[in-house]
């Protein structure tokens, strides 16, 4: 039995572990970030590290950096809600849905830098 809760409780810190890597970031981050997406008409949201299969697709009607008003540090709120640039994906140039922190250098684990074509 203690096997099983401490598995349990393994699962579960992995999964916690991968929250929020890129929700508040630094203002240079946020206005990167907004720079980049501005020019984009919608985003894909996806959670590997949630092992979440869906992909939601979001229209872009309005995009901001804001500061979050802990620690000095900032957001990126689109059609006025807060996202995790670790689980946003863009489309390029060549049609492919690429990460946005990962385009961004802000470091994230266990997110793919594209979606796989199953995804697209």
């Amino acid at each position: 039995m203690k096997k099983l809760i401490t598995v349990f409780l393994l699962l579960i810190l992995s999964v916690t572990t991968f929250a929020d890597q890129a929700a508040y970031i630094t203002k240079a981050e946020a206005d990167r970030a907004v720079a980049l997406l501005k020019t984009q008409k919608q985003i894909k949201h996806f959670c590997a590290p949630c092992d979440d299969q869906n992909v939601s697709l979001e229209e872009i009607k309005t995009i901001e950096a804001v500061p979050t008003g802990y620690q000095n540090t900032w957001e990126v709120k689109i059609n006025g809600e807060g996202i995790d640039l670790a689980y946003v994906y863009f489309q390029t140039k060549k049609g492919k849905w690429k990460n946005a922190a990962k385009e961004l250098d802000i470091k994230v684990q266990g997110v793919p830098r594209f979606l796989s074509k199953n995804k697209n």
